[in-house]
């Protein structure tokens, strides 16, 4: 299945949009879990939609974690894990990257849609 210009930027935005929500969850929430497991779905949501793109989806969504994060440590609120900043920022973009990947697989194994 081959998106048009519109559909990409649609998507994109979605994109964006999933990446900013989970920024939102992980800077508001002092776990881990819940933005790690959400960043995890919406990377196979996004892999199994256009996995052509995918290293896009995994920079996007790991991107909008760290951005989400840092834009509450300049804020002055107080996150989880705020002591260092290489595992904030490697962490979120494994994440994303394993997501993508199962989304890919996960499209790769399913039979095509008449």
């Amino acid at each position: 299945m081959r998106l048009s210009s519109g559909g990409k930027i649609v998507v994109i935005l979605f994109a964006i949009g999933l990446g900013a929500g989970v920024g939102v969850v992980d800077a508001t929430r002092q776990t881990l879990q819940l933005p790690a497991a959400l960043l995890l779905a919406s990377g196979v949501l996004l892999g199994a939609l256009n996995p052509r793109l995918a290293w896009v989806w995994a920079a996007v969504m790991g991107l909008c974690v760290v951005s989400a994060r840092a834009a509450a440590e300049a804020l002055g609120r107080q996150t989880a894990l705020t002591s260092t900043w290489l595992p904030l920022i490697i962490l979120p973009l494994a994440i994303a990257v394993f997501g993508v990947a199962a989304g890919l697989a996960l499209r790769r194994l399913s039979p095509e849609a008449p």
